[in-house]
């Protein structure tokens, strides 16, 4: 019977605790590059989102080499988009918060620039474009009258964040992320001590019980003289 309760412990104990490190893991898995600066040269497609319409700042990010198309090089520099139902990119960011759901005169318009270049509105979708590696490709949420305020030429003065600092920047997030337990860790932890608890009661009431029968029989086979006992 110890050997049952102690495998049931063990069942038990990895049934709760692969759930709790597989949310861990996804929790990290979430986290997103941070945007790293303008690309130097030809290295790649400098993105540059303008979230000052949305009380943000403007943020500048390398998508490195030659990304197929403009949602690859807006997700490879580090920003994360949201798609509304007809699958148009609403949200960059997560702003705005939710994604609107009629049109209310303004949305996340789309520009490309050659370097040193003014923006000039894309006449496709991020998903059909193909930004050429050195270029420029802006986002600004308004109306679609004016591309982003930080010119290619501007971003271009502005010294981009190296590989290792980017790198450092990602390892410090997903650190805090691992050092900041979730209520939901908390309680799966909780409910593994109180069923572990639970179980080494069980057994030791059960072993209790088996000595104390143990100890009946003992008794009754030797503690009294039988009136047929030819010992007399």
């Amino acid at each position: 019977m110890r050997r049952t309760t102690a495998g049931l412990c063990c069942s038990l104990l990895i049934a709760l605790l692969v759930p709790i490190s597989a949310s861990a893991a996804s929790a990290g898995a979430r986290l997103a590059a941070p945007a790293s600066g303008a690309c130097s040269g030809q290295s790649g497609v400098t993105v540059i989102v303008d979230l000052t319409d949305l009380g943000g700042d403007v943020e500048v990010g390398c998508a490195h080499g030659s990304p197929t198309t403009g949602r690859a090089a807006l997700t490879d520099a580090g920003f994360r988009a949201t798609n509304d139902a007809a699958g148009m990119i609403c949200a960059i960011n997560s702003a705005p918060d939710p994604c609107p759901t009629t049109f209310a005169g303004s949305y996340w318009s789309y520009w490309s620039a050659a370097p040193g270049a003014a923006w000039t509105a894309y006449a496709v979708g991020a998903d059909s474009s193909h930004p050429a590696p050195g270029s420029f490709e802006g986002w600004r949420y308004n109306d679609g009258a004016a591309g982003p305020s930080l010119l290619p030429a501007a971003a271009q003065v502005e010294k981009p964040a190296t590989a290792a600092a980017t790198a450092t920047a990602v390892a410090e997030n997903t650190r805090e992320a691992s050092e900041s337990p979730t209520w939901t860790t908390a309680a799966g932890i909780g409910v593994v001590v109180l069923l572990l608890g639970a179980a080494l009661v069980a057994a030791r009431r059960h072993r209790a019980a088996a000595a104390a029968v143990t100890g009946s029989d003992a008794h009754g086979i030797g503690g009294t003289d039988s009136p047929d006992d030819p010992r007399g």
